[in-house]
């Protein structure tokens, strides 16, 4: 884990930018979360519109980085749920204490690994998802730069190659010649190593998933304009 260039932020200088209510607030969520003998491991706090419940969580998260920080091989990842996109992005720089500019909202749990750069060399990780979408499994196929991302880490991982099989598999809706356009164009180079690495790992230990995935490939050796009912799913 590379650090030489990430210092701590300043826990000292971001407490004193909150009210005294809010500031014991954050002191007892603090010692509700780590210092009680019964400590909880998680914690509401619920109170009036407008009260600076969003600067309280920023004082919860300045303090407990203050905290993890003492173990210099631990990676720090927070993770931000909101409600919707328009409130994150509201709230996401007034919460993000990480010193990083214009950070990135990713909305889909499974576009983690483009949206995050480098999460395994940073020590501190500032990552938001929104339930709407990041949670959301109505749509057994997803979207498609989900399924290009999942193509481009199967293919570089040695599960699938690039014949006509997997490329059909994996287009479900989306046009032939665009879907085709997708994958050729796709930047693997912003795939984060460390999560497709994992990703690889828990599928091919699956032995019964993979069965599956080589049996639809081979359904879908040539081009369908029409997806048979029973190869739709993996």
């Amino acid at each position: 884990m590379s650090t030489d260039q990430e210092q701590k932020p300043d826990t000292a200088k971001i407490l004193e930018t909150l009210k005294d209510f809010q500031l014991q607030t954050v002191d007892y969520v603090y010692r509700r979360l780590y210092e009680d003998c019964d400590a909880v491991k998680r914690f509401l706090v619920a109170d009036e519109v407008g009260l600076g419940k969003t600067l309280v969580a920023r004082g919860v998260i300045a303090r407990m980085i203050d905290r993890l920080w003492q173990d210099p091989k631990r990676r720090i990842d927070i993770v931000y749920i909101c409600a919707n996109r328009d409130i994150a992005r509201q709230n996401i720089n007034r919460l993000n204490i990480t010193g990083e500019r214009d950070l990135e909202l990713t909305t889909r749990l499974t576009l983690l690994p483009v949206n995050t750069q480098n999460l395994q060399n940073r020590r501190l990780n500032f990552v938001s998802f929104t339930p709407g979408t990041s949670f959301n499994l109505r749509s057994r196929g997803g979207i498609a730069e989900e399924r290009a991302l999942i193509y481009h880490i199967l293919r570089q991982g040695g599960v699938i190659d690039s014949r006509t099989g997997p490329i059909n598999l994996l287009q479900c809706g989306k046009g032939k010649d665009s879907w085709r356009s997708l994958l050729a164009r796709y930047d693997t180079g912003r795939i984060d190593q460390g999560l497709a690495e994992n990703y690889l790992a828990i599928v091919q230990q699956d032995k019964e998933l993979l069965e599956r995935i080589y049996a639809l490939s081979n359904k879908f050796s040539y081009h369908r304009k029409h997806i048979p009912p029973t190869a739709t799913f993996l």
